[in-house]
């Protein structure tokens, strides 16, 4: 189980990084299909198709996170949450700073 919590670590590190770069949508997505679509079906398929029965329930937690996390590793990878801006440029305000600071210093624009 000390490779599962590694997943779980993985897993949590990248969709920190999404959460963080405003992706929200991308992340809920991400725990949804993991839990909803693998987790779940396959503890399901596990234990009512497998010899283990109830055993083989545990079999589903690192097997979707192991799953999910080559998924999330994918996204990240691509690259698309470098490009989420979460607010926009103010020039006026750059410029407001900018004098305020020449100002400060005694340096004339």
């Amino acid at each position: 189980m000390a490779l599962s919590r590694g997943f779980i670590g993985a897993q949590f590190s990248l969709t920190g990084v999404l959460r963080a770069s405003g992706n929200m949508v991308v992340t809920m997505v991400l725990t949804l299909v993991g839990q909803w679509v693998l987790q779940f079906p396959l503890a399901y398929v596990l234990s009512e198709h497998t010899s283990l029965g109830a055993r083989d329930i545990w079999w589903a937690f690192p097997l979707s996170n192991f799953v999910i996390v080559l998924i999330t590793m994918a996204v990240y990878a691509e690259g698309d949450w470098k490009r989420k801006r979460l607010t926009e440029p103010d020039e006026a305000l750059t410029i407001e700073v900018a004098d305020e600071i020449f100002a400060d210093e005694g340096v004339r624009r």
